[in-house]
């Protein structure tokens, strides 16, 4: 990895036009570190040298306009303020680079009174001498040496050199003047004096002598903004990784290039295709062909873009060596004033062309939900670099030594051990899922078209990273028309069994800390995998087809990435669990939140295609499995140097659309077992047993008789672990229990070694023994973060549409996830509350100037659509309520229904809460109720006819019965008028004529 840095004395930073023109030569060298000294910017105007782009700000300023020194960091390298005077001339900071700690001190001299100012530096210094890495850059108002760094003819007096203190500290910090280092005898100088006529070398940059052979370049830059010459440094701290190449999108913007690009596809496929030679391998070098034709159009439009600068740059740094042989040629002063105007002009020219787009921009989306707000609203994150490892008790700190680490980690991780065929068939045969019917076989199996490859690539996202290839999503979306043809056959051949690509088989893997966790700890990483984009299309085709038919075989305990289930299915019914129980006290139970070890990368391949084929999916979508599910080989990313090449034997590729897919088909093998076993008791009710939710790997068990019913899950976790590759992670499972007795959670902790918690989050929900603190630990937490976040956003540049806009991006989505996960919310005082406190960021504290309900209107009524948070949780109650109209979801209404003491529709069109006032007794059935009480009368002013007559008087069972007839199925309009069909017509939708005669009474 290289640290790229830069000091420049700019002469001032007041002048809007200047500091455009620094910020933006300064952003095309895309620096690590750049330190600028005579700001002149007073401390109560700082905030004009912020620029994020260019990194994390640290400014030393003073009250007048003099002096000033300022450092950017990028925020990759942990930047952290250390010291800095309050005159404007010194500043230091600490940045990190892969477990190594670098002090970078940033000074500007006076000329008057020196040796006091180098002598009160060295003391602040002395206190940080810890550090092995230092660097000090600035304007040292001084020379080494009066022979070497000056150019008038006073060299044999010491005129103008450095004082004695200066040589102290750096003698003391070990430090040297690198550029000397690296040229010895030059003689080049950084700030020429008109006065004097005269060069001398006044900005350096000093380094701790074990940094010198890792200076890879340090030169002085020429004179364009300033009166003083920028010093530019490159710093090699480790070896350079692999390159990754990744494609330049912007070139597509260019249609002259698109031409080009589709005219060279054209020409490939024309000549290449009726040859003898594979289709897999002609893919491959295809892609191979366009890499190397978009490196040169890169190459050829930077040359084109900056051309013109870099003749001029050289025209300046030609006359610079000439004013150093003659300081006193006026003509030289000329030309070297003449080229700086026109790079002036240049640079103008190119921040005026920035400015107009960012005007466009900010124009057309400043006000709206887009790129451009989030980034204004997004709370600024560290990028994950990884400085620390905890290894067998053993610090890591040194890079290769981290990568190392990785390396041997993920290796023995994605290394498949011995395994017993016979044993997993036997295994498969005995509890595999059922047989895929022959029409269900038939849709996995036809071959790819053309609009299958088209709807894939349609459906990609730009900006995402690519895969080993390098190709992102925007060359498919743009050169489609040429490549989804022979895209199409090589997948075809694929699903014969010919195989797939070479490349398909590569992977990159980068590492994402999970959240709450020790960074510290290799198991704490998530291995994503950045696969190439040809892949994922192939996949996304293979997935939507898989999809479509696990709908049919995975049961609905299962919500995890299928189409019709939600995540709110799974908290729904652990609240109805937890109210059943908090309502039967002698009722012993136990929820239990599985975590698996790495559950995704660790499920065997022989297994998962063992249960493929056992299923019945057909052998052309098997071969297709085969070919992406064997070979594999990554290479890790790690502080972004890539490591050696390792294979994978087993685990399904995160990253991969296949994978969530392919890891629940597996998962419901165990679910299966667990849900048939009759040793595992599950919550009852009535005849159901309540055993289990799942969203992919997220699993809970809820589960009556505690201990024998654990130890029997655990029993069957391993049995299916030992075939499957799935591990229990027994420290990070975590259990509530439900009307246990402290010496019997200590014997069930014992007997299980599970541990027994107060509270437990669940995708995305806390939760805990009582339902009561539902809304504290979630409302209220979410509301306080929300209160914080309205804070900060308060001091952006927002206008009123702006600041309605960031409603809607950022806190309505936050607020929506819990209406539509928690319907709990039976105080609706605490809208008015959110409400007041988005009124007050909106209006910025002011009096309100529009009335809120014209605020929240719709925009094609005259509104602003700004969010009403109550409408949008009152919409995701009758999400809940559906259940309830429907009859059909039996599972749900018979444990949220456990005491009822009527029909649901007795309770919501009859009224009979008045009679059976407990109904309201349970968390989500009095949300609820409240807001259907509140819409009753204006959704249904007459007999609704989804509601079925007969389950509303029919005696209240624990397992209600389906079927249940509705007024829309069993009436029929004569005239203008509805009546009752005949018993005839109907008889297979009531039971008996006594049941029709009832209806006819109630109709």
């Amino acid at each position: 990895m290289s640290l790229q840095l830069l000091s420049w004395n700019i002469h001032g930073a007041n002048s809007p036009e200047k500091r455009k023109r620094i910020f933006h030569i300064l952003r095309k060298e895309q620096l690590d570190i750049i330190c600028l000294q005579e700001t002149h910017v007073t401390r109560l105007h700082r905030r004009v040298l912020i620029n994020k782009r260019l990194g994390q700000e640290f400014i030393s300023s003073d009250k007048v306009k003099k002096r000033g020194v300022v450092i950017y960091a990028k925020e990759n390298l942990a930047p952290k303020f250390l010291f800095k005077d309050e005159q404007g001339r010194i500043l230091a900071i600490e940045i990190q680079i892969q477990g190594e700690k670098f002090l970078i001190v940033g000074i500007y001299a006076p000329n008057e009174g020196k040796s006091e100012f180098y002598k009160k530096l060295h003391e602040i210094m002395l206190d940080h001498i810890d550090y092995t890495n230092i660097i000090l850059m600035g304007d040292m108002n001084g020379v080494v040496s009066t022979y070497m760094d000056k150019s008038q003819n006073q060299n044999l007096t010491k005129d103008g050199r450095l004082p004695k203190t200066f040589f102290e500290l750096t003698d003391n910090m070990d430090l040297t003047d690198i550029w000397r280092t690296k040229n010895p005898l030059g003689k080049e100088g950084t700030f020429f004096s008109e006065a004097h006529l005269s060069w001398t070398r006044i900005d350096q940059i000093w380094i701790t002598r074990g940094l010198a052979p890792k200076t890879k370049k340090i030169e002085i830059c020429p004179k364009t903004c300033s009166d003083h010459n920028a010093l530019k440094m490159d710093l090699r701290l480790t070896p350079a990784g692999s390159f990754r190449w990744r494609m330049n999108d912007t070139l597509f913007r260019d249609q002259e290039i698109v031409k080009k690009a589709q005219k060279t596809l054209k020409d490939y496929f024309e000549i290449n295709l009726n040859t003898s030679v594979g289709k897999k391998t002609i893919w491959d070098a295809s892609k191979a062909v366009m890499r190397g034709f978009l490196i040169q159009q890169n190459s050829i439009k930077k040359k084109l873009w900056n051309g013109e600068k870099d003749k001029i740059l050289e025209k300046i740094r030609d006359g610079e060596k000439r004013l150093r042989l003659n300081p006193k040629s006026k003509e030289v002063l000329r030309e070297i004033k003449f080229h700086q105007a026109q790079y002036a002009k240049l640079i103008n020219q190119e921040v005026e062309w920035k400015i107009k787009q960012m005007r466009q921009r900010s124009f057309e989306s400043a006000n709206k939900c887009g790129k451009l707000l989030a980034w204004q609203l997004k709370k600024r994150q560290k990028m994950n670099f990884i400085t620390n490892l905890e290894v067998e008790g053993e610090s890591i700190q040194k890079p290769e030594e981290i990568r190392k680490c990785f390396q041997r980690y993920f290796k023995k991780l994605f290394t498949q051990g011995p395994q017993a065929e016979t044993e997993i068939n036997q295994f498969i045969k005995s509890n595999g899922l059922q047989k895929l019917p022959q029409d269900k076989q038939t849709t996995l199996n036809y071959r790819i078209t053309q609009q299958e490859i088209e709807s894939a690539i349609q459906n990609m996202q730009l900006g995402k990273s690519p895969g080993p290839d390098g190709l992102t999503s925007k060359y498919y979306k743009v050169l489609k028309d040429h490549l989804i043809q022979p895209l199409m056959e090589v997948c075809n051949q694929i699903m014969e069994g010919k195989g797939a690509p070479e490349s398909w088989k590569e992977a990159f893997i980068t590492l994402i800390p999970k959240l709450e966790s020790e960074k510290t700890q290799l198991k704490n990483y998530r291995p994503i995998s950045l696969l190439n984009v040809d892949y994922k299309i192939f996949a996304d085709i293979m997935a939507s087809r898989f999809k479509k038919v696990l709908n049919e075989v995975i049961h609905k305990d299962q919500a995890g990435f299928l189409p019709g289930r939600h995540l709110s299915d799974n908290t729904r019914n652990i609240i109805d669990v937890l109210e059943l129980l908090q309502t039967n006290m002698n009722t012993k139970a136990v929820l239990i939140f599985i975590d698996a070890e790495k559950a995704f990368d660790n499920i065997s391949w022989k297994f998962m295609k063992r249960n493929l084929e056992g299923m019945g999916v057909g052998r052309a979508f098997q071969n297709g499995i085969e070919a992406i599910y064997s070979e594999q080989k990554a290479k890790l990313i790690v502080n972004n140097v890539v490591t050696e090449e390792f294979k994978i034997e087993k685990g399904t590729r995160q990253g991969c659309p296949l994978s969530p897919l392919l890891f629940i088909s597996v998962l419901e093998v165990l679910l299966n077992l667990i849900r048939k076993d009759q040793l595992v008791e599950g919550i009852q009710v009535g005849r159901k047993q309540y055993k289990l939710k799942a969203f992919a790997d997220d699993l809970v068990l809820t589960l009556q008789e505690p201990e024998p019913s654990t130890k029997r899950v655990l029993e069957l976790i391993y049995e299916f672990g030992r075939v499957a590759g799935f591990k229990l992670n027994k420290q990070k499972t975590k259990v509530l229990a439900k009307n246990l007795t402290p010496s019997e959670i200590d014997g069930f902790q014992k007997e299980t070694e599970l541990n027994v918690v107060k509270k437990v989050k669940y995708l995305g929900v806390n939760l805990s023994g009582k339902n009561l603190n539902l809304f504290k630990d979630n409302y209220e937490k979410c509301w306080s973060e929300i209160k914080k976040d309205l804070e900060i956003w308060s001091r952006l540049k927002l206008s009123l549409l702006g600041r309605i806009a960031a409603v809607k991006m950022n806190v309505l989505p936050k607020m929506l996830f819990l209406f539509q996960t928690l319907q709990i919310v039976d105080r609706v005082e605490c809208f008015g509350k959110w409400q007041k406190d988005i009124t007050k960021f909106v209006w910025q504290g002011k009096k309100p100037r529009i009335k809120l309900k014209i605020l929240t209107d719709a925009k094609e009524r005259g509104g602003f659509a700004l969010p009403d948070l109550r409408l949008y949780y009152e919409a995701a109650s009758f999400c809940w309520m559906k259940d309830w109209f429907l009859l059909e979801n039996t599972d749900v209404l018979d444990l949220e229904g456990f005491n009822n003491a009527f029909g649901w529709h007795a309770y919501l069109w009859y009224d009979k809460v008045k009679v059976h006032k407990l109904f309201k007794n349970h968390i989500v059935r009095k949300a609820l109720f409240i807001v259907w009480t509140k819409y009753k009368d204006l959704l249904e002013n007459k007999t609704p006819r989804w509601l079925s007559p007969m389950e509303a008087k029919a005696s209240k069972l624990l397992n209600m019965e389906g079927g249940w007839a509705k007024y829309c199925e069993i009436i029929e309009k004569v005239g203008d008028n509805w009546r009752l069909q005949s018993l005839e017509k109907i008889k297979d939708k009531v039971r008996d004529w006594l049941h029709y005669a009832q209806i006819q009474e109630t109709f």
